[in-house]
């Protein structure tokens, strides 16, 4: 409908009685489809990441389309590519809020999400991340425009560090290969904290930790780091590194013999981005999940995101991030059709409130300081002649993220009981 002065008139005339002329213009506004900016990384070094987030994300809409939408509406993705950069992200962002894209999810880069949330007060938006792992996001950079549908890096590390203190209680000795900013360093304290909260409790023995060797983003050539990781006495490592910057690490390494060297490798991020990209040259270890399809099989919606994917790609082995892009939608889904509204003031209280379904079974955010409670789920990775995909699952562990979860403090520090940071 053009909303000339004739027409403006029509709808006056039809406010009468009950009904306000701001409530029928307001109404007659909402007839279109719903629409939801995706900011991620969609080229560069972070697209094996953002790129899945959002095939999820896409799956969720269609999904919820044909169910009949939300509100009697379609769902509708507006999609930004951040390239890993928060300059460009928070223009993103503000183009978004400039079209009326209100509520925004995606984002792989915690570097951009910081970026972001300091904007999201005064552009009246909301934010979902669905990788971002700073602690400062829950902790002292909070705001309750912003929510995380993941677990944190407390979570994750200090769960798989319980994993190898009950697997390889007899590597003591740890160091790791960390990217040297926030989510690197984030990731390592916790999972330092973890080997020293359960090696002793778990093993009775104490871990010897040697400090981390730090990699730069976006580096083409590891073969110092590489070096210097050789020349460690650590026998257990801890792989940050993520996406490309984690497949350039890994078949860099692979001819200095240093999978030789590590008994065990940990790599809470990367899924099967190394896995794919390697293939039977892939070493054994360890990987964090947001979402692991085969630990989920009796949750239905795991089956029926799984079976999507698996229909629109080929791919027998999809990462965690498919599941998080999904989540974030259902969780606006949820939050819009409990409050009946799109509006930001509107929606944050109901986010806070619900409880919805994602493909590692019914996840909720926690009032305080908006962090995800979910559960959780790892997984042992090995290159392999014989598989069709040219690697293979070994074997998975799935726990509650209750067992793990650091006590929220929004506007204070990340706390740690052992380590001194």
């Amino acid at each position: 409908m053009q909303f000339n002065r004739r027409n403006l008139m029509k709808l006056a005339a039809a406010a009468a009685g009950s009904q306000t002329f701001a409530s029928t213009m307001a109404r007659a506004q909402d007839r279109g489809p719903i629409k939801l900016g995706f900011i991620s990384s969609l080229s560069g070094s972070q697209a094996p990441l953002g790129q899945p987030m959002l095939l999820g994300a896409q799956i969720a809409v269609d999904q919820i389309n044909q169910a009949g939408g939300v509100l009697g509406r379609k769902l509708e993705l507006v999609v930004r590519d951040d390239k890993a950069k928060p300059a460009d992200a928070t223009v993103a962002a503000r183009e978004l809020v400039g079209s009326g894209v209100n509520l925004h999810f995606g984002v792989v880069s915690s570097a951009v999400a910081l970026a972001l949330i300091a904007m999201l007060e005064q552009e009246k938006t909301v934010l979902i991340t669905c990788a971002a792992h700073s602690d400062k996001l829950t902790k002292e950079n909070f705001n309750r425009h912003y929510f995380r549908v993941t677990d944190n890096p407390y979570m994750r590390s200090r769960f798989m560090a319980r994993g190898a203190a009950e697997r390889y209680g007899s590597v003591l000795s740890w160091s790791g290969l960390i990217p040297d900013h926030e989510y690197g360093r984030t990731t390592w304290n916790c999972f330092e904290e973890g080997l020293l909260e359960y090696y002793p409790a778990l093993t009775h023995k104490q871990p010897k930790i040697t400090p981390p060797i730090k990699t730069q983003y976006g580096a083409t050539d590891y073969r110092n780091v590489i070096g210097s990781a050789m020349a460690l006495p650590a026998e257990g490592f801890l792989n940050a590194a993520y996406g490309g910057d984690a497949v350039t690490l890994f078949k860099q390494a692979k001819p200095y013999g240093f999978f030789n060297k590590a008994k065990i490798i940990i790599d809470p991020a990367n899924e099967f981005i190394l896995a794919k990209a390697m293939k039977q040259d892939l070493p054994d270890y360890w990987g964090g999940s947001h979402w692991y399809f085969g630990a989920f099989q009796d949750v239905p919606m795991n089956n029926a995101v799984f079976a999507e994917y698996k229909k629109r790609t080929g791919d027998d082995f999809p990462t965690g991030f498919v599941g998080e892009g999904h989540a974030a939608v259902m969780a606006y889904a949820k939050a819009i059709q409990e409050s009946g509204s799109t509006q930001t003031q509107a929606v944050i209280p109901a986010l806070e409130g619900v409880k919805f379904d994602t493909t590692c079974g019914p996840r909720y955010f926690r009032k305080e300081d908006h962090q995800a409670v979910k559960a959780m789920a790892m997984y042992r990775l090995r290159g392999s002649k014989t598989a069709p995909a040219g690697f293979e699952v070994v074997e998975y562990v799935k726990m509650a993220g209750e067992d793990f979860i650091d006590p929220p403090s929004p506007g204070k520090p990340l706390a740690f009981k052992f380590v001194k940071v």
